[in-house]
């Protein structure tokens, strides 16, 4: 711990935020997408064992905090940690828009490329929506007359001042209004295990300063995940619905389970045909901001068949045949009730 401490500039004693906002600042220098030097790479993993085990450690400050987590800042421009005299200085407004990932995408992380649309000054006609013509013309609404009617008689046009005739016109590049959109492409960094409800922080990438001497503000995204038609989530964990023969379920085995990182095997004992539930401990979503991860959580749903050929017809007589020499054996209840009602049918 005290190598963890040292390493971070911390002392025992710290919060959470503390430790987060140390690790966050050393992040940004150390981090091999912004340090070039060859010692970089190794040097921010040692910071990044450091934050885990120091956090691990200490109680969370704040569970909504910890619950939005971590992703690297510097791999994606998510300056979580600006320093003092950056947060006092003028910055634009910040945006925020949502982000809606499938399911896997959330649950392995990954790069998303998002689209954003930033509004600015129309540069042909420098924002004031009008061009000067180079001869005049004649004023359309009052027809060079300068005059217009209404309801209150005539009246001076005022689409030219009530000359008669105009030396602007709206600019054919912003119809007039005086703004552009222009859209760019940004790539995401989406480290794994998001949630609903998580945020993400891009520095920089908000509304620019509106006198353009200050910086831009920040982008946050909301992460919000679309219905999967397999998978269900609660909390951390992975819900997963999976039907199986019933005789499987009696007879146990090995069966294969579907997974965002690839199938798993699962082994059922033998037992009850009825349905039961198993749970894969550490695979649900993945750890995020030190919470452990999420289990996977399989209810086994068993079928039997609904129509069999004359081979299978054989066998389940066969079957049957050596369950009713045996019904008290394998199937109790049964022979209960026959015991109780079929000797008393007939009377």
């Amino acid at each position: 711990m005290r190598d963890a401490y040292e390493l971070l500039g911390l002392a025992p004693g710290v919060t959470p935020t503390d430790v987060k906002r140390a690790f966050r600042r050393l992040a940004m220098r150390w981090h091999p997408d912004r340090n070039p030097a060859p010692a970089a790479a190794e040097h921010f993993k040692a910071l990044r064992r450091a934050h885990d085990k120091l956090l691990a450690g200490l109680e969370p400050a704040d569970a909504s905090a910890e619950e939005h987590g971590y992703a690297d800042p510097a791999a994606s421009g998510q300056d979580t940690d600006a320093p003092a005299d950056a947060e006092t200085a003028p910055r634009g407004a910040d945006r925020s828009m949502d982000l809606e990932l499938d399911l896997e995408e959330a649950f392995l992380g990954g790069t998303r490329q998002i689209c954003l649309s930033q509004a600015s000054s129309c540069t042909h006609c420098s924002g004031t929506g009008e061009i000067r013509l180079t001869f005049t013309r004649l004023c359309e609404p009052c027809r060079g007359s300068g005059k217009v009617r209404n309801g209150k008689g005539l009246q001076s046009c005022t689409a030219c001042a009530g000359r008669g005739y105009r030396s602007t016109a709206a600019c054919p590049d912003c119809e007039g209004s005086g703004q552009q959109t222009s859209e760019r492409w940004l790539a995401v960094s989406l480290p794994a295990g998001l949630v609903d409800g998580d945020s993400l922080r891009l520095s920089g990438e908000g509304e620019p300063h509106p006198e353009h001497s200050g910086k831009p503000g920040d982008l946050h995204l909301r992460i919000r995940l679309n219905t999967h038609p397999l998978y269900t989530r609660k909390g951390r964990d992975l819900l997963l619905q999976r039907p199986i023969s019933a005789l499987r379920l009696l007879l146990g085995g090995t069966v294969h389970v579907p997974h965002p990182g690839g199938p798993r095997k699962v082994t059922i004992p033998a037992g009850s045909a009825s349905a039961r539930q198993v749970r894969l401990d550490g695979e649900g979503f993945p750890a995020r901001a030190g919470r452990p991860a999420g289990d996977m959580v399989i209810d086994f749903q068993p079928l039997m068949p609904t129509q069999v050929d004359t081979a299978l017809h054989a066998q389940f007589e066969a079957l049957e045949a050596e369950l009713q020499r045996g019904l008290g054996q394998y199937l109790p209840e049964l022979a209960a009730w026959e015991a109780k009602w079929m000797q008393n049918a007939g009377r």
